[in-house]
């Protein structure tokens, strides 16, 4: 078995908009070659329940495993990435919001993103019959940290019967919106009964990894060779392992001297932890 295993995330597999969204966005022909690449080199690519499960067995898997992971629930899944997917044979999980099926997307326009067209219902559907994993990404992509408990308890519970209802089968599979949780949301994800949640930390997973704190590696548009390689020997860009390395070094120092949760203040931003810990 690998001693570790990428997820990569993506987001819109379309072509790039604006500046402002292309970390999220993967162009059609980049997101090709890249599957075609895992096909080439011999990936065994699954869903992340598909991956979890072999976990929990504590099954072999090939040195060459990943898992692939949509957020959001774009319409350009079902149209751009699911032919792409079918040709290999890749598996995948979307993880959907289900309060914005048949809308278009402006939960990011205050990103500067536009907005795009969302799954439609019957889509969800044509992905479920594929093959592909459907997730749930809660109601309304909200900041699940923000919420009262009865809030945070619909948008996670609401979410997933939504699904289930359109697909006919159990969703079991969560992604943070945004990849912001706390200690409060994870407990109330395992409580809605979910047997694994995605975050956005950087990095690879393993047996040993908190199924509620899964950590991938975000694909954008960059379109060369050598950078989805390093992700994938890597588990993430290794800018992205380094800055998250700092971070997590200036936590452990840090937390324990202000009295802060050292996961709570891994997850939120740091300044933010610490002002609260000292009441400014």
């Amino acid at each position: 078995m690998p001693r570790s295993v990428p997820i990569l995330m993506y987001h819109a597999i379309a072509p790039v908009a604006c500046a402002r969204e292309a970390a999220y966005t993967t162009p059609p022909d980049v997101f090709a070659r890249q599957m075609q690449y895992l096909h080439r080199h011999g990936y065994l690519v699954l869903s992340v329940g598909e991956l979890m499960r072999r976990l929990d067995r504590n099954e072999a898997l090939p040195d060459r495993t990943l898992a692939l992971s949509v957020d959001d629930g774009f319409a350009c899944v079902h149209d751009a990435a699911l032919p792409i997917l079918q040709t290999y044979g890749h598996g995948a999980t979307v993880y959907v919001i289900s309060g914005y099926l048949d809308r278009m997307a402006r939960f990011d326009l205050d990103l500067g993103i536009p907005a795009r067209p969302m799954l439609a219902r019957s889509q969800v559907q044509a992905l479920h019959a594929a093959g592909i994993e459907i997730g749930a990404h809660t109601v309304n992509h909200v900041d699940l940290r923000t919420l009262s408990a009865s809030a945070l308890r619909n948008e996670l519970e609401r979410s997933r019967h939504d699904l289930e209802d359109l697909i006919g089968a159990p969703v079991d599979s969560f992604a943070y919106p945004r990849g912001l949780f706390d200690r409060t949301v994870q407990r109330a994800v395992q409580e809605a009964n979910y047997r694994s949640a995605c975050s956005t930390l950087p990095g690879s997973v393993s047996v040993r990894t908190d199924r509620l704190a899964l950590r991938r590696a975000q694909i954008g548009s960059d379109p060369h060779e050598a950078a989805f390689e390093a992700v994938l020997r890597w588990g993430s860009a290794p800018s992205s392992l380094l800055r998250s390395a700092a971070r997590g070094a200036l936590v452990a120092v840090l937390a324990p001297i202000f009295g802060v949760d050292p996961l709570d203040c891994r997850l939120r931003p740091l300044r933010q932890s610490l002002r609260r810990a000292t009441g400014g």
